[in-house]
């Protein structure tokens, strides 16, 4: 494996040739992960397309990596289960709304309702300050509090108050309009 580990430190220096020799070997790979789980091809090849995203943006750490298809499987596995548990609060959250709403007279009326909250989530996202902002959508997007502390170059504390403030404010700006 001294060739692969020479693909990682290429890619920890940024060498974006190398980055897309590993693409090129292994998305088949994080492609068959995800279809395992997932069993819905165009899923699965946004998944590939957020793992490597992930590899690109912790690049700096792929020196360290011994066995990188292993770190892609856990990388992929973790990336589906964060998915799976966002799932379940978003259906959670919609089961909530539904519950607490008047009953849609047709699915006309439970789309325009659906459309309606997700506007009012991104309007409530839109107004929070730009830097809380990064950190929120960033998490949306399934990246760890240390990903995003890297990549916005802010402490892990940081991150964590950033995110507990949004919610706050998310929270805040939904209840405010839905009273």
């Amino acid at each position: 494996m001294p060739e692969e580990r020479e693909f990682m430190q290429q890619i920890a220096n940024g060498d974006e040739s190398a980055y897309t020799l590993v693409f090129n070997k292994y998305s088949k790979q994080v492609f068959d992960v995800a279809m395992l789980y997932i069993k819905d091809t165009i899923t699965a090849r946004e998944i590939v397309q957020e793992v490597f995203l992930k590899v690109w943006l912790n690049r700096k750490a792929m020196s360290g990596i011994e066995n990188f298809s292993d770190y892609l499987f856990i990388l992929t596995r973790n990336h589906i289960y964060d998915s799976f548990k966002k799932q379940a609060v978003r259906s959670k959250a919609y089961d909530y709304l539904f519950l607490h709403q008047p009953t849609a007279i047709n699915d006309t009326d439970h789309r325009i309702q659906e459309h309606q909250y997700e506007n009012l989530l991104d309007k409530a996202v839109s107004s929070l300050p730009p830097e809380r902002k990064k950190v929120y959508i960033a998490r949306k997007e399934g990246f760890s509090n240390e990903e995003i502390s890297n990549h916005l170059n802010i402490s892990i504390h940081t991150v964590k108050k950033q995110m507990q403030l949004a919610m706050q404010s998310v929270r805040a700006f939904i209840k405010q309009r839905l009273s």
